[in-house]
């Protein structure tokens, strides 16, 4: 059996020696009806007789006989009888079974579970709606305006609430949420330094004293004005130019370019350009940890400990049914839950804190996020309706510059939606997607992109790396949770005080709670250099340079942007976006090195990323459901049956490679003795 499915064992001995069997972490049962009972914690034992007597036990630390094939105790004890092996030959087979999700992607949960679950998943997003709502404050000059800001931020939800759904439904299918991720907020930072978007200092009141005679001015500025004559028709601006970069990113799917990208951008490019991508938003990080390091630690332990540490334990719980009454149960809802229970162990830290008089008072020191009270103000400001539409700040109008800040993080949204794709699949224990399942996921983010620009989010939707992340380590990949956090983003939408709620949670929980699941999925895009020959000088070096050229260069150009002056205002604007964007450039570097430097498809790890390669290329995966996964329901069967579909990238096909996938795909169960369940 394949290392990586586990491992099996096959031991030979008698009725005899069976008691003296030496077993890893075995517990025997010391009553003599049920010697020949063999319990090993997390692994599925099988004992194979001369007369095919087999018993499959459960994951239990409890020997209980309702607790063997799931049967009753009349007839388990039928089939559990003591037998007489002390002259027969037994085979002990040993699997581990500990690598399987709790959920797979089709699997339903129960309903209170899968509430939870996606609370969990909304308190992991909701802050980093709240962070892109104020980078696309800052970018119009809003920072100070609260109304405006919970005007973004119910939109930010609504949408990304409403993409998550399409995502999951009829998009991709994976278990992915579709959010304001971090590649849109580097070129928000960009837009900010741009000329045409400088902050100027809000308009003063001018108030004439009668009693001196003089004129002064106070500290408070006209927000409205300033809203309706400054911020408005900037974010108007950034509106249009969304727009347009989101019919390209809907194109891109929709022709099925996604096919030709995958030709030439493989391991080598997706690697540098998204771990570039993280290091240069550790700033953000920095942002919510520093407000108090020892409450970010004491989160991202807790978070550690549970999902890591306590990874296969099961939790005793108590447990009422009609049939047995009160017992206890065994479940690992420490490791499902981690997060939740992390933020709130965190949560709790900080209001004792505040409340105890150890966290400043200070609004305007940095430590003052993390009290309980921060932002208590926003829930009272926040009206209990609240419900986005488009053309709600006004008509589109439409920006060069940050038309070619969008377009630049649309490139990179399609590559990393791709390797999130890959990501997502890998960790829900899927084949690789096929190209239609890609396309449409591609097209409905462009789609949700163009929609983002008609209600002036300021920012486009596309996947969200952390919540993958989040997958491995609580083992909950069911579609129907991401479908129920799309649900609860929506109510906390339209219900502006519930989601102000969230909002309030302390900066430094946030950063806490975030570094596990992103650090996950750092882990996981680095996991993709298995798949390169890095014994290659080839790959060395194009992973080498590229990475330290996408860090050196930026630095460079935000130091010295004066020194770039081509003679067109707009391509230097275009230049400046580019070359400061780590991500971009270091991928760029990435790209043509491994398109132009000499190699082979195996040396470049370019056939992870082929259709029909799933055999030869993943053959030790952990794969528990197959490519149907991906199909649309009830309307896959009839698409299947019009000759025309074929040709529509968007649609599953009976195309030949989709047909050799799945044929590969039935080897590898046959080959590895994959359990189905």
């Amino acid at each position: 059996m394949d290392a990586s499915m586990g491992y099996v064992r096959r031991l030979s001995t008698t009725g005899d020696n069976l008691n003296r069997l030496e077993l890893p972490n075995a517990e025997r049962e010391k009553d003599d009806k049920q010697a020949s009972k063999i319990f090993l914690h997390g692994l599925i034992i099988r004992l194979n007789t001369p007369q095919d007597y087999l018993k499959t036990y459960r994951k239990s630390s409890v020997v209980d006989t309702q607790d063997i094939l799931g049967q009753k105790p009349s007839v388990v004890e039928q089939k559990a009888q003591k037998i007489d092996v002390a002259d027969e030959k037994m085979e002990i087979e040993i699997k581990d079974n500990s690598w399987k999700l709790f959920y797979k992607v089709s699997d339903s949960p129960p309903f209170y579970m899968t509430l939870l679950f996606a609370l969990q998943q909304t308190l992991m997003v909701l802050p980093f709606c709240v962070v892109s709502t104020i980078m696309v404050a800052q970018s119009v000059c809003a920072e100070d305006d609260n109304d405006l800001k919970t005007q973004l931020l119910s939109t930010t939800t609504f949408l990304s609430a409403v993409c998550t759904v399409l995502q999951t439904t009829i998009g991709v299918r994976l278990p992915v949420y579709q959010g304001p991720t971090a590649g849109y907020i580097v070129p928000l930072l960009v837009i900010s330094g741009l000329p045409d978007f400088k902050c100027e200092p809000m308009w003063k009141k001018v108030i004439f004293n009668v009693t001196t005679g003089e004129n002064f001015t106070t500290d408070e500025p006209d927000i409205v004005g300033y809203r309706e004559n400054i911020a408005l028709p900037k974010l108007r601006a950034m509106q249009g130019s969304l727009i347009l970069a989101g019919g390209i990113h809907m194109l891109i799917g929709l022709t099925g370019l996604v096919g030709v990208l995958l030709k030439v951008v493989g391991p080598l490019t997706v690697v540098p350009t998204l771990l570039l991508l993280g290091i240069e938003l550790n700033g953000v990080m920095n942002t919510f940890c520093e407000t108090h390091w020892g409450v970010s630690a004491g989160t991202c332990l807790t978070s550690i400990i549970l999902a890591v540490y306590l990874n296969g334990w099961n939790m005793p719980l108590p447990m009422y049914t009609r049939g047995r009454g009160c017992h206890i149960i065994r479940y690992p809802l420490q490791q499902v839950l981690a997060i939740l229970f992390a933020i709130l162990i965190g949560w709790n830290i900080c209001c004792i804190l505040t409340y105890s008089g150890a966290l400043t008072s200070d609004p305007n020191n940095k430590q003052y996020k993390t009290r309980t009270d921060f932002g208590v103000d926003t829930i009272e400001r926040t009206p209990w309706v609240t419900v986005p539409y488009p053309g709600q700040f006004g008509s589109s109008e439409f920006n060069t510059g940050i038309f070619l800040a969008f377009f630049i993080a649309t490139l990179l949204s399609v590559i990393e939606s791709i390797a999130d794709y890959y990501a997502c699949a890998r960790l829900s224990h899927l084949p690789p997607p096929p190209l239609s399942a890609m396309n449409r996921g591609i097209m409905i983010e462009g789609f949700m992109s163009m929609v983002a620009g008609f209600f002036g989010a300021g920012h486009a939707t596309t996947t969200y790396s952390n919540n993958i992340g989040l997958i491995s380590m609580t083992r909950v990949a069911s579609r129907r949770v991401f479908q129920m956090l799309g649900i609860q983003l929506v109510i906390c939408a339209v219900i502006g005080k519930l989601g102000a709620v969230f909002v309030t949670i302390p900066y430094a929980v946030l950063g806490g709670s975030s570094i596990l699941s992103f650090g996950l999925f750092i882990g996981v895009i680095t996991s993709y250099l298995q798949f390169i020959d890095m014994n290659s000088p080839r790959n060395l070096a194009v992973v080498g340079v590229s990475m330290l050229t996408g860090l050196m260069v930026p630095n460079w150009v935000k130091e010295n942007s004066t020194v770039i002056k081509t003679g067109s205002e707009e391509f230097d604007k275009f230049l400046i976006m580019a070359l400061t964007n780590p991500s971009f450039f270091g991928g760029f570097v990435a790209f043509i090195l491994d398109n132009t430097v000499k190699g082979t498809k195996r040396e470049r790890g370019m056939a992870a990323w082929a259709l029909g390669e799933i055999q030869s290329v993943d053959t030790q995966s952990q794969i528990e459901e197959d490519l149907d996964v991906y199909e649309i329901p009830i309307l896959t069967k009839y698409l299947k049956k019009i000759p025309c579909m074929k040709y529509l990238p968007i649609f599953p096909t009976t195309h030949q490679k989709i047909i050799n996938a799945e044929n590969n795909l039935r080897q590898i169960k046959k080959t590895n003795n994959i359990e189905m369940t």
